[in-house]
């Protein structure tokens, strides 16, 4: 299964490049067109053409061109509306930020890393931005280990077990077997803490947001430097990153404890 799961379907990959190409193009495009741009079979685009057609993802006007399909509309209304969850958290997140004079963010996962939606600067002089959009490792954040304790099992061991895991600091866990009483740690507490395992002198926390169906479908998480004094028990913050998070899935449709 592993081994399926590493290979490419090549058909897929074909239909996606033929709508790369109609996309990128801004217009539609007639069967000789997609051929010279392809090199493909005039066969095999003709059959993907016509198997998108059929599931609405490409349409043909009356003088045969092809175009997008309304199928993809949808499909994009879908992602624009989980996009929505930054509006709906960032009232949350500011006063996050206010309470505990750190940035805040708002990840979500996207394969083997996690992608940062929208953040809150702290108003600390000295401060961390994480900012949006951008795309961190999943073995080495907090918002990431939150993602891999919640997950299946399955799912984390094939993230943490496919290939190297970097240490970007001397704290960075780099092995399945060590993820494990961490992961367990993180699913009985209800939280993720990651201190300095991803750049030395940083802290930070991540609280689950979950959705209709109780998956964790977002972190919610804060990130500040460490300094003398800094406040070693993340309890506090963690407590109240809890209760936003819940706050905020609440607000996406959760109805659970």
């Amino acid at each position: 299964m592993a081994e399926l799961e590493s290979k490419t379907i090549h058909s897929v990959a074909k239909a996606i490049h033929l709508l790369d190409l109609l996309t990128a193009g801004g217009q539609p495009a007639s069967l000789t067109e997609l051929y010279q741009k392809t090199g493909w079979p005039k066969s095999t685009i003709h059959g993907l053409l016509s198997t998108m057609r059929e599931a609405g993802l490409i349409e043909q006007n009356a003088n045969g061109r092809y175009w997008l399909g309304i199928r993809l509309f949808e499909y994009g209304c879908a992602v624009s509306n989980a996009w929505d969850i930054s509006a709906i958290a960032r009232p949350y997140m500011q006063e996050l930020s206010d309470a505990l004079g750190e940035s805040v963010f708002l990840s979500v996962l996207d394969r083997a890393a996690v992608v940062t939606l929208a953040e809150v600067e702290s108003r600390a002089s000295l401060r961390v931005v994480s900012e949006v959009g951008a795309r961190l490792p999943i073995h080495c954040t907090s918002q990431g280990k939150l993602f891999l304790a919640f997950g299946t099992q399955a799912e984390a061991r094939r993230i943490l077990t496919r290939g190297v895991l970097e240490a970007h600091t001397p704290r960075t866990l780099t092995s399945y077997e060590a993820f494990l009483p961490e992961l367990a740690k993180i699913r009985t507490q209800g939280y993720a803490v990651e201190q300095e395992e991803y750049k030395p002198g940083l802290r930070s926390i991540s609280a689950p947001v979950r959705n209709a169906s109780g998956e964790v479908a977002y972190a919610l998480g804060c990130i500040g430097l460490g300094h003398p004094g800094y406040n070693d028990d993340p309890a506090e913050s963690a407590q109240r990153l809890c209760e936003a998070a819940l706050a905020v899935s609440r607000q996406i449709g959760y109805r659970g404890a």
